[in-house]
């Protein structure tokens, strides 16, 4: 059954969200009767040619998830549908590629702060100009009532992979080993057990201030061992939940506090007879920058992660589903 399952998967992705389990529970209850039924006509197990066309008969997932979304004005289905397809791409695919390509490049300037945020705005106008492009050319394509000769000629092996929607309260083992062995080795950095191998002739001074060193390592510690329960343990309860916003909670009030002694790093080059070039203070200051804001924009990244992760620790904690729209699925499990 797994080009059933892709078929589904692939119709869910398109369905409005709020009417996609009662809507793929008849559509599965549907194919499935229909195979029963054709298996009976033929007294043996349909082979997969015979049950690819069951499905083909059923329609391309497109054209499925257009009879339950609403009519448009501007653009009819079945070009809505495919409308909306498109507005997920530039949504989920283009615009945190453009993102991190701005801040990689940003990185590179003489002033990266303001280069940071001006690829922000460009990556922001950049998707309004695109989706403005898609959007006359799909009430184009409808007016013209171009055939889509895709929706008629196509194969159900062909269909993509479309990620399963998984148990909200299962936890995968493998998130919660490679949590715990993370943080391992952050503790035995943070606390000198290991190093990490230094550039010669480089010196950090000014390093993050003391009096964050029992706090991190005691919020690194519990989530930790929160990472060992739910490796032997692997399912979500209200206390464990509780626990991990009490964590949550605290995780980002360190941040933000770590976030007001910015920037948290100097450089100091020793010259040297062996050196063939001697950077100058200029250099210097720009490598600094480079360093410390790469360090921001992390701190910014963790952020972004405990935020919706405390949302959805909070939901767990008062006994309720987690939230499962795709930015959810994304920063937080």
């Amino acid at each position: 059954m797994e080009l059933l399952d892709r078929y589904l998967n692939f119709i869910r992705f398109l369905l409005p969200r709020g009417k996609q389990q009662d809507i793929i529970d008849e559509l599965s209850a549907d194919l499935r009767a229909q195979i029963t039924d054709k298996e009976a006509e033929l007294s043996r197990p349909v082979n997969e040619s015979e049950f690819e066309a069951v499905l083909k008969q059923c329609g391309h997932p497109l054209l499925v998830a257009a009879r339950y979304q609403a009519d448009q004005q501007l653009i009819g289905q079945p070009f809505y549908a495919l409308y909306l397809f498109a507005l997920k791409m530039v949504q989920w695919v283009l615009f945190p590629l453009l993102l991190v390509v701005g801040a990689l490049v940003a990185l590179f300037r003489v002033h990266p702060v303001l280069a940071l945020i001006a690829s922000v705005g460009d990556a922001i106008m950049s998707c309004i100009y695109i989706v403005g492009v898609l959007t006359v050319a799909f009430i184009v394509l409808e007016k013209l009532q171009t055939k889509l000769t895709f929706l008629e000629d196509w194969k159900p092996r062909d269909l993509p992979k479309v990620p399963v929607v998984p148990d909200p309260l299962q936890i995968p083992r493998s998130a919660s080993f490679g949590g715990f062995a993370g943080l391992l080795l952050f503790i035995l950095w943070w606390t000198g057990v290991i190093g990490i191998p230094q550039l010669p002739h480089v010196h950090f001074l000014n390093a993050i201030p003391g009096g964050f060193f029992w706090p991190v390592l005691l919020l690194a510690g519990a989530e930790m061992l929160l990472h060992l329960m739910n490796l032997f343990l692997p399912w979500w309860t209200r206390k464990r939940a509780a626990f991990r916003l009490l964590v949550d909670a605290s995780s980002l009030a360190l941040l933000a506090a770590l976030a007001t002694t910015w920037p948290w790093f100097s450089l100091r080059i020793e010259t040297s007879a062996q050196l063939d070039v001697t950077p100058s203070s200029h250099d210097v200051a720009v490598l600094e920058q480079v360093v410390n804001l790469s360090l921001l924009i992390s701190l910014g990244v963790m952020a972004l992660c405990y935020l919706p992760r405390t949302l959805q620790d909070l939901r767990r904690a008062r006994g309720l589903p987690p939230y499962s729209n795709r930015f959810m699925a994304m920063f937080a499990n």
